[in-house]
């Protein structure tokens, strides 16, 4: 790298780097045990070493405060320019440089033979008030060299100072990486510890605190709020905020666009500003209100099933710097968690008032019997929830349609029977009994196996109290919220997963460029670097690509077509051309028909399909072996089938392979790289070009993906 460019930008803190007292020491040594003079000073004067130097004469000048100011050489005192320099009395040093982060260093080594000159010892002798006889015995016995040996002992000094800077930067580096690491693994800590609590508590107003003391205290932030959106009046309100004026916020409203939170809740895009006074968006009404300084702000959206029900944000780091792009995805982590704690806040409360307004209605049963209890029956039987309702004594006196199903019960031979008689999960039968005795209402999530798997139900038990204020039995409300908790499961898997995927392609392209930056390299090493930082970027790149597309079919916005006229054959054979030299382990294999057919798809998108396809195929079949292309024309459809020798998918697995997410859990499948979007998105395509994919797989024998595509020819 030019030293030019080195100027420009400065990666590091030189003056942080240069491990003044290690090399102090070698100086020291070096000084002593050859008889030279050494001393280093940088091009600004940060660095300026004491002079080594051992001479009995050297010794005499610092004897005095006027001869330690005589000898106190500084940045100005020299020629920079010159060879040798003449640094005190007739003392002449060679100047060596070099550089280091933008940053020359003179390095001083000397002294250069010369014709003894007493008349110079006479005159220091009276300016630094020294005992004349013993300066001139010093300054005769002062060890000089000749300029060959002068000069070829400085470049060895030159060359140990060069390695004591680098072993400096190599440790400096890896102490900045540490940090860094250190720094990822506390977010990702308190990101798992506000999880815990967040879903331990259905507290509203608990859940909004421990998310902004979460983000607060990570990102080290002077305030935070959240907002909520009142979707009947369009707007924005504070529903929660931090700092010494949170009343005075709670009367602001913005309209939907308003300020940077309106702009996020509208968008549904996170928002980092560096400096709120630049940009136009800051409604700087709140600061006139509140007389709060808001200098920076980082906000994301609150997002539940693809819709923003608020905004989260963030204001003003303590140590006055600007929020960094990592804290964005740390905030957009725990909004993530966050909204759907809050979605899951509001189903306990709707569960609750369900049960209340069920209590409600059985009370008021009892005023007319029959009547009521047919029109009860027949509102709790057509709940989606299940109902289970017993007496004082534990005998059940109603089960509606859905609970005879999850609980396998038959409700006209149940009735009057205790609730102990049947194979009822025993956390339902505790959690009435506690009812019962206590009077309070009981809300928590219970797991028993419904169908071929477990499921996890939110329940609520209510007590039945009597005009008497006495127990009189309990209803107990079960709502199954398994794919709730399956999808948040699998979103918080997903985000750790696409988190460790792009980490993975950002570590060498950030190794690999600090290398280039703090090196001068030969043309080779760079191209080398250069190759590895592209194959890295285009990874990148293929994920976030992916990642998009996901996003825009998740928003209902879909991936529009662009057809045009293709050759199958030759558009098979630029796949071919393209991955043929891919991997030294496989062999790619293309049979086509002789007879080409064109067609109308798009190009762009069946490519990335063939990618896709042929990627995994290679990457699931790390042993090596033969990967088939092969086209078939048959009726009025194109048939493309990518087939491998790898690993295979068991049969459990396959009818998921096409899931958002999901990937095989299998022990092999677990060391290899993969995020679960890229087939649901291959299907996503041919499926809009009204075509068709199916896979055919056996463990350990490989996996064939074929699908089709009707033949739609020209006019």
């Amino acid at each position: 790298m030019p030293i030019e460019s080195i100027k420009k930008e400065p990666e590091f803190d030189y003056s942080r780097l240069f491990n003044i007292t290690v090399w102090e020491g070698i100086q020291y040594k070096f000084a002593k045990d050859l008889g030279l003079a050494i001393k280093v000073i940088s091009e600004d004067g940060n660095i300026n070493t004491e002079e080594s130097n051992f001479s009995d004469f050297y010794q005499l000048l610092l004897s005095t405060p006027k001869g330690q100011k005589y000898v106190d050489i500084g940045i100005e005192s020299f020629d920079k320019e010159a060879r040798f320099v003449n640094l005190y009395a007739d003392c002449v040093f060679y100047n060596a440089s070099t550089y280091f982060y933008g940053k020359k260093f003179y390095i001083l080594v000397g002294i250069r033979n010369r014709t003894p000159n007493p008349a110079i010892v006479k005159k220091l002798s009276e300016e630094l008030e020294i005992d004349y006889n013993k300066l001139l015995k010093a300054y005769n016995s002062l060890p000089t060299f000749n300029e060959e040996r002068l000069i070829s002992l400085a470049d060895l000094i030159v060359d140990l100072f060069n390695i004591v800077v680098e072993l400096s930067v190599q440790e400096y580096t890896t102490q900045l990486a540490n940090k860094q690491k250190e720094e990822e693994i506390a977010k990702m800590s308190a990101l798992m510890e506000a999880s815990i609590i967040i879903n331990s508590t259905r507290n509203l107003d608990e859940l909004l605190k421990i998310i902004m003391q979460s983000a607060e205290k990570v990102m080290q932030a002077e305030a935070s709020s959240v907002f909520l959106i009142d979707s009947e009046k369009n707007e924005l309100y504070f529903e929660m905020a931090t700092g010494p004026k949170e009343e005075e916020l709670k009367k602001i409203r913005l309209k939907m666009g308003e300020g940077i939170a309106g702009w996020v809740a509208y968008t549904g895009e996170a928002l980092l500003v560096p400096d709120v006074s630049k940009d136009p968006r800051f409604a700087r009404r709140v600061d006139e209100q509140t007389k709060f300084v808001t200098r920076s702000i980082i906000c994301v959206p609150l997002k539940v099933r693809n819709q923003t029900i608020g905004v989260i944000q963030v204001l003003n780091k303590i140590t006055g710097q600007s929020f960094s792009k990592s804290e964005i995805k740390f905030l957009e982590a725990l909004a993530s968690q966050a909204a759907i704690a809050i979605e899951n806040a509001n189903l306990y409360e709707h569960l609750e008032e369900r049960a209340e307004q069920l209590n409600k209605e059985l009370k008021e049963a009892n005023v007319n019997l029959s009547i009521e209890k047919l029109r009860i029956e027949s509102i709790i039987q057509s709940m989606e929830d299940a109902v289970i309702a017993i007496d004082k004594d534990n005998k059940i006196v109603l089960v509606n349609r859905v609970a005879e199903k999850i609980f396998n019960i038959n409700a006209s031979q149940a009735f009057g029977k205790e609730v102990t008689n049947f194979a009822i999960n025993p956390t339902v039968i505790e959690n009435f009994r506690v009812v019962l005795d206590s009077k309070i209402t009981i809300k928590n999530e219970v797991k028993f196996q419904f169908g071929n798997k477990e499921h996890i139900f939110a329940a609520v038990f209510t007590p039945i109290v009597s005009e008497k204020k006495e127990a009189a039995g309990s209803v107990a409300v079960f709502r199954d919220i398994t794919e709730i908790k399956e999808l948040d499961k699998m979103k918080s898997e997903f985000l750790n997963m696409v988190s460790h995927e792009l980490r993975t392609p950002l570590t060498p392209i950030q190794a690999y460029s600090e290398l280039m930056l703090i090196r001068n390299m030969d043309s080779e090493k760079v191209k080398s670097y250069a190759e590895i930082i592209n194959k890295e970027t285009q990874r990148l790149g293929s994920l976030i690509g992916d990642l998009l597309d996901l996003s825009r079919i998740e928003s209902g916005k879909g991936l529009s077509l662009t057809l045009e006229e293709v050759d199958v054959v030759n558009f098979l054979k630029e796949i071919y051309e393209m991955y043929k030299n891919t991997s030294t382990k496989h062999k790619i294999i293309l049979t086509v028909p002789e007879k080409s057919e064109i067609i109308l798809f798009d190009k762009n998108k069946i490519s990335q399909v063939m990618i896709n396809l042929l990627s995994n195929a290679i990457k699931y079949s790390p042993d090596g072996g033969n990967i088939d292309i092969i086209m078939e024309d048959r009726d009025d459809k194109i048939y493309i089938t990518v087939k491998d020798q790898g690993i295979g998918i068991s049969k459990e697995d396959l009818p998921r392979i096409f899931e958002k997410f999901y990937r095989v859990q299998s022990e092999a499948v677990r060391k290899i790289s993969g995020t679960g979007i890229g087939l649901p998105i291959v299907k996503y395509i041919i499926e809009l070009h009204n075509g068709g994919i199916d896979v055919k797989s056996e463990l350990g024998k490989g996996s064939e993906f074929t699908f089709y595509i009707p033949k739609i020819k020209p006019a």
